[in-house]
């Protein structure tokens, strides 16, 4: 069949002295799909047509021939010449090209695709973006694989849906996609290929929300889902353990607010991958760590910051879920923002941000001292109240006690008085007894002398008178002992009056000396109850007691602490 026939004037492919096949037509995506198949074809931007070299004349007539389009005489003629070797071999471009033919015509429309992102974050940086959709068996091991391409407008287009939905996620490595593709062959390199034309975005998140529901319901089942959450949280979470990237926002954003807060937290901090494959064994290795010393730590905190809900989906993990549900100490998640939720939300203490996880920290432990502070302040009180009220308690007993003293002070000093009286009469009496004693010795003296010295005169004068003469020395003798008797009487009367006033000056000195004034004056004190009574036994006065002692000059007030010695 000639494939210059039957065609379309709308749709032509002229030769120009350049040696180029100038190919125009109105825009149709199949036949720019069709051309982009063609060997050395370029898009001229200035003239809006594509241009082919004259050597892939047969290429271009058998491709575009079929398709309805008008060729001038000079392609013609070029093919014609051309036309010779077609039966004899096909060249690779043109082997291509029949290939190229065959794959569009098994797969003429666009048709869905699921597979995971590989190989796009290495070519992002330019503007046609080739990358590899891939299918993994339940380990991880690549099952097939499919090299794909996203053309600068393609690209544009579906980062703009994104943008519109809210960017849930971003076209990157290991993103789960279900995406629009159309099969073709690269007829340069003949390379099987498929083109993205469009992302359906429902599919990722629902894959995403679909595998952490999934993860949940095995986690409730098993009675894990709130264990975390049941474990009491420290009244005061000072020691703190940190899960998230080294040198992240999460990082510093948690280290300031702790920081900040003005609490002494003392705070570990163990590095973990928070996006990629890689996320799950890396943040288990953490909590291990942090489970090996949980003797040293009173809650651990694993964050994260902002991204895509793709990118938060590696915490989505069974193995990741099970471990925070076990962990032997309160885990606080601050992963994303608030509208984010993932695994490790639903068994942990979820907070909306790294922030909020650390602001959550600080809260416990500012409740703590609010409360310290609060039983400190009524405890004072109460303590106030008490001390007070035994402030009155005392000072009515001081004041009891010097009622009572008073009193016994005054009864003390009438008795003195009392006994000082009958002392005054009683050695007066015995004094006046005395006296009248020693007038009566004095009276009765002379008149016993006087008698006595009248017998023994008349009793020497009878001597004298039987003596003689002879006797009138001895009679001198005996004169001068009565003389001398005579003087001798009086003297000891007055001795026995003076030894009389001597004993009565004796009784005077030993009563002023028993006197109890005089035995606090040398220093000693005189101890009696709050009654008033003397204590002269221990046992009178038991610990706590109140006792007064009277002192030289005043009166103190004491609290007994029982007999020493004592229990």
């Amino acid at each position: 069949m000639d494939p210059t026939r039957n065609s379309s004037p709308t749709r032509r492919v002229t030769a120009d002295d350049r040696g180029l096949l100038r190919i125009e037509f109105p825009y149709d995506p199949r036949l720019v799909a069709l051309v982009r198949g063609l060997p050395g074809r370029q898009w001229n931007k200035g003239e809006k047509c594509w241009t082919v070299p004259t050597e892939h004349v047969a290429a271009t007539v058998e491709l575009l021939g079929a398709e309805g389009f008008t060729f001038d005489e000079e392609t013609r003629r070029l093919y014609e010449a051309r036309r010779g070797e077609l039966g004899q071999h096909l060249t690779v471009s043109q082997l291509n090209l029949q290939v190229r033919n065959a794959v569009l015509m098994a797969f003429p429309s666009p048709l869905w695709v699921v597979g995971e992102v590989s190989g796009f974050n290495r070519n992002a940086h330019k503007k046609w973006v080739s990358f590899q959709l891939v299918e993994r068996q339940p380990g991880g091991e690549v099952l097939a694989q499919v090299e794909a391409v996203l053309s600068p407008e393609d690209r544009q287009r579906l980062e703009a849906k994104l943008q519109r939905g809210g960017a849930p996620f971003q076209l990157e490595d290991e993103v789960q996609v279900r995406v629009l593709v159309t099969v073709d062959l690269h007829t340069e390199w003949g390379r099987y290929q498929v083109a993205v034309r469009d992302l359906d975005l429902a599919y990722t998140l629902g894959e995403v929300a679909r595998r952490r529901e999934e993860i949940v319901r095995r986690l409730t089942a098993e009675g894990l889902i709130d264990r975390n959450r049941s474990l009491p949280f420290p009244e005061l979470p000072l020691r703190i353990g940190l899960v998230t990237s080294l040198g992240s926002d999460a990082e510093h954003d948690v280290l300031r607010t702790l920081q900040e807060s003005g609490f002494s937290f003392q705070i570990v901090v163990h590095g973990a991958r928070v996006q990629g494959p890689s996320t799950e064994a890396s943040v288990l290795n953490a909590l291990d760590w942090f489970r090996d010393r949980a003797h040293e730590f009173d809650a651990v905190l694993i964050c994260r910051g902002g991204g895509s809900r793709t990118d938060l989906a590696w915490f989505d993990s069974e193995a990741l879920g099970r471990a925070v549900a076990t962990f032997p100490l309160p885990v606080v998640v601050g992963i994303g923002h608030e509208e984010d939720r993932s695994v490790l939300d639903e068994v942990g203490w979820r907070q909306k941000t790294p922030t909020a996880a650390a602001q959550f920290v600080v809260e416990r432990v500012r409740q703590a001292l609010s409360r310290i502070e609060e039983a400190a302040a009524q405890a004072l009180g109460r303590a106030r109240v008490r001390v007070e009220d035994e402030n009155g308690a005392h000072r009515q007993r001081v004041q009891r006690l010097v009622r009572a003293a008073t009193v016994r002070v005054g009864e003390e000093r009438r008795e003195l008085v009392h006994r000082a009286r009958r002392l005054r009469r009683g050695v007066r009496g015995r004094l006046e007894g005395a006296q009248q004693d020693v007038m009566r010795f004095r009276l009765a003296l002379p008149r016993s002398t006087d008698a006595l010295l009248g017998r023994t005169a008349a009793r020497l004068d009878d001597v004298a008178g039987r003596v003689g003469r002879g006797a009138n020395r001895d009679l001198s003798l005996a004169r001068q002992r009565v003389s001398q008797v005579t003087l001798l009487v009086p003297a000891r009367a007055r001795m026995r009056l003076v030894w009389a006033g001597e004993r009565l000056e004796g009784h005077a000195q030993r009563l002023h000396a028993l006197d109890p004034r005089r035995v606090v004056e040398r220093g000693y004190a005189i101890v009696r109850l709050a009654e008033g009574a003397v204590v002269t036994d221990p046992r009178q006065a038991p610990p706590q007691a109140l006792l007064r002692l009277q002192l030289k000059r005043g009166t103190l007030r004491a609290r007994s602490e029982g007999e020493e010695g004592g229990e």
